[in-house]
Order: structure tokens, then sequence, then C-alpha cells
């Protein structure tokens, strides 16, 4: 298994999981010049806010959890991209993060949202 299968299989778990809650998917792998953000959603909720998504994946947790794996450096890198992205549309938005474990045969077992992580 390399890492892009496990980081696809994690947005595709991540997405799921949001649209199970309300959200809708706008856009995946959206990039820019500063990266590339995982998922961008609208809320579903009145005012719509965007919500861009920052999803970290790992198969097990013997070496650490998907949280662990999120740094101060990455959510700027974020907020800039987001910010890009939002510059014509000027809607409320915010920065989440999913954390998606997998077992060995890529079925998930844990997924954790983090909502209004840094902005």
């Amino acid at each position: 298994m390399d890492r892009k299968t496990i980081g696809a299989k994690g947005e595709s778990v991540a997405a799921r999981y949001l649209i199970e809650k309300g959200y809708k998917i706008i856009e995946r792998n959206w990039g820019s010049k500063w990266g590339e953000i995982d998922l961008i959603a609208a809320s579903g909720v009145i005012p719509e806010v965007y919500v861009f998504v920052e999803v970290k994946t790992k198969v097990g947790e013997d070496f650490g959890t998907p949280e662990e794996m999120i740094n101060r450096r990455k959510l700027a890198q974020i907020q800039k991209m987001a910010s890009a992205y939002d510059s014509a549309k000027n809607k409320p938005k915010r920065l989440d993060v999913v954390a998606v474990v997998l077992d060995y045969t890529l079925k998930p077992t844990r997924v954790d949202h983090y909502e209004n992580v840094y902005f």
C-alpha cells in the first residue's frame, strides 16, 4: 500500500462521512500555488459556510495517530489557500480536520471530525 492509495481512501471515507452529516462536497483536491486542500464543503446550514477540510489518514495507530500529523504550518498554509479560493465569493469559512484510521484491509475503524480548528 502506498501513501497515495491510503490518502485517497481516507479522503473518500471523510467525504462520505461529511455527506452523511449533511455537508455538500464542492471540491476535492483543490490546488493553488500554495498547495492542495483535500476537501471543500458547504455546511448545509444557513448562512452557508465554506468548510475547508484537511484529511489525515493512517493505517493503524501503532506509530501515532492521524491527529499527531497536523501542524501549525500546514494549518496556516490551508488558511492562505482558503482565502484565495474564497476571495471572489466572500462567504463565511472555517477549517476542519477529519482524522481517519484504517485497518490493514483499508476499512475505516475510526473517523473523527474536528470543527473550526484554525482561522
